[in-house]
């Protein structure tokens, strides 16, 4: 997701470490960086204009992200992506999300701002897909799955899925490159999902979502 913020001091515009954050996050998670190469703060800072100290900083983010392992006076290096992590992603996404569903459909009276919100992020997949923007598409299709995950209501959930945002879109990115045509499949699951959590069925959003995920694995997910 994003860096974390540092002062401004009244000025707008994002600060020199999420600039950096954003810089190199968006090159590991299009690949345009692939994994195992190596990135020094001084190449960096160069590129950017900046001093050394922001790019430290990004750095500590992304490796606390997943996307870089730092290794003191040497640099950083891209970390893989390998099946195993691929899975366990993903099996980490299956549980909060199912929890999230099942704590909404729960809740007597529930808020239904999620229906609208889930219509609109499907609408920027859409938008994305026929501009074949693939970062924006894993974007949006990340904030989807983010909000809906928002329903459980549970602040250190919010806060690992958080921490796991960065390499989730990175894999939702790699499978869109390996199959572009894949894109309208994710739209078409994406309102079947929203459909179910509308309904508040919560069984039928787990089987979905089960379906959904393995887009993305070489094997099955067990159950």
């Amino acid at each position: 997701m994003s860096a974390p913020r540092s002062p401004r001091n009244g000025t707008t515009g994002p600060s020199a470490v999420e600039r950096v954050y954003a810089h190199v996050a968006e090159a590991i998670i299009t690949g345009a960086v692939g994994a195992s190469s190596l990135l020094t703060e001084g190449e960096v800072a160069e590129t950017l204009g900046i001093s050394r100290t922001p790019v430290r900083e990004a750095f500590l983010a992304l490796e606390a992200h997943g996307l870089l392992t730092l290794f003191p006076k040497k640099g950083a290096v891209v970390t893989a992506q390998g099946d195993a992590e691929t899975a366990e992603l993903l099996q980490v996404r299956i549980m909060f999300e199912t929890t999230a569903v099942s704590l909404h459909s729960a809740r007597p009276g529930a808020d239904r701002a999620v229906d609208d919100d889930l219509a609109a992020l499907i609408l920027e997949q859409e938008e994305a897909a026929r501009a074949g923007d693939l970062l924006a598409f894993a974007r949006a299709d990340h904030r989807f799955h983010a909000r809906v995950v928002d329903e459980s209501r549970n602040r250190v959930i919010d806060d690992f899925y958080t921490q796991l945002g960065p390499r989730l879109k990175r894999l939702l990115h790699r499978v869109a490159t390996r199959d572009p045509g894949s894109l309208e499949g994710f739209i078409t699951e994406h309102r079947a999902l929203a459909g179910y959590l509308s309904a508040g069925d919560a069984p039928g959003y787990e089987a979905a979502l089960r379906r959904h995920v393995r887009h993305g694995l070489p094997a099955p997910l067990a159950p």
